[in-house]
């Protein structure tokens, strides 16, 4: 079983823990994770049939789902967006930005979206003011601080490294306000994973053990310390340091139960229709499957 993912990043905590703590194998599974670029590469990966589950944002999938692309998001692991958009040193505001280089990830994924959306915030038109910079996840805070590039979207569990870095935090969607003012909503579930409508009625038993053992994930990260957290956490992120301060910027994001909300469901489509991602509704029922999560909480304490 592959397992696609847009990139490593610690906001599929549950999914990354799943499987260093043996809950996968508990439930008979051994997925293998294959690291993609972004997330519209991951989701193409889905349906080519090359992976049985992605993890990915929810914007990309919307968009394949306009285009006759169906799939089904089953769970999603954070009920906000733990974003920053950070200026190098020197730059106060956003509206500095006009006629300048911004890291925003790939066309067409989560951060390119948020970015857009705090440019335009700002006043400035994010398809003609700036230039959209193409970077590596990572290298965005050593090309700010080499004058590469002047902005970008950077992880909030990166604060670390952006503070000594002498970086400016501009937007901080961590914060509740300024994370309703990107998104209109304080809820926004929309880091998922993702399995084709093909994979739900060939292999319904396989998507309810993954779901199991992502819950049990959810309910030991719960459960338990920041430091142990970053400690179980940590081989899944080779070269990087995953650290209790690390999780403790995560844990206001975390999903309890993986469960979707009318209001968090409703922020990412609206953002996606605002934003020109999509140009019609869809509901929830047609992208959403919360029957794998709310079996594994009504089974498992």
């Amino acid at each position: 079983m592959v397992l696609a993912e847009a990139t490593r990043s610690e906001g599929w905590l549950p999914v990354y823990l799943a499987k260093e703590l043996g809950f996968f194998r508990e439930e008979g599974l051994d997925p293998e994770l294959v690291t993609y670029k972004d997330g519209p590469l991951a989701l193409m990966g889905l349906l080519n049939e090359d992976a049985q589950f992605c993890i990915i944002g929810f914007e990309p999938v919307l968009m394949a789902f306009e285009k006759g692309q169906s799939s089904k998001v089953i769970l999603t692991t954070l009920i906000s967006q733990p974003y920053m958009f950070v200026g190098r040193p020197g730059i106060k505001s956003i509206s500095e930005m006009k006629g300048k280089a911004v890291f925003g990830g790939m066309p067409g994924s989560a951060p390119y979206f948020f970015v857009k959306t705090a440019v335009k915030n700002a006043g400035l038109n994010p398809d003609k003011d700036v230039t959209f910079a193409n970077l590596e996840y990572g290298a965005e805070i050593v090309a700010m601080t080499r004058g590469d590039i002047d902005g970008a979207y950077v992880r909030a569990t990166r604060y670390a490294q952006i503070m000594e870095a002498g970086g400016n935090i501009l937007v901080d969607a961590t914060d509740p306000a300024q994370h309703k003012q990107i998104y209109g909503s304080e809820r926004y579930e929309a880091m998922n994973v993702q399995v084709t409508d093909k994979y739900v009625k060939e292999h319904p038993e396989i998507i309810q053990a993954f779901s199991n053992a992502v819950y049990k994930a959810m309910l030991w990260q719960s459960r338990h310390s920041d430091e142990e957290v970053a400690l179980a956490v940590s081989p899944s992120f080779p070269g990087r340091s995953i650290d209790a301060a690390l999780i403790k910027v995560l844990r206001k994001c975390l999903s309890p139960d993986g469960q979707f909300t009318e209001e968090g469901y409703r922020s990412i489509v609206d953002f996606c229709l605002t934003n020109g991602v999509i140009k019609k509704d869809i509901p929830m029922a047609h992208a959403v499957d919360p029957s794998f999560m709310k079996k594994a909480k009504a089974n498992i304490q």
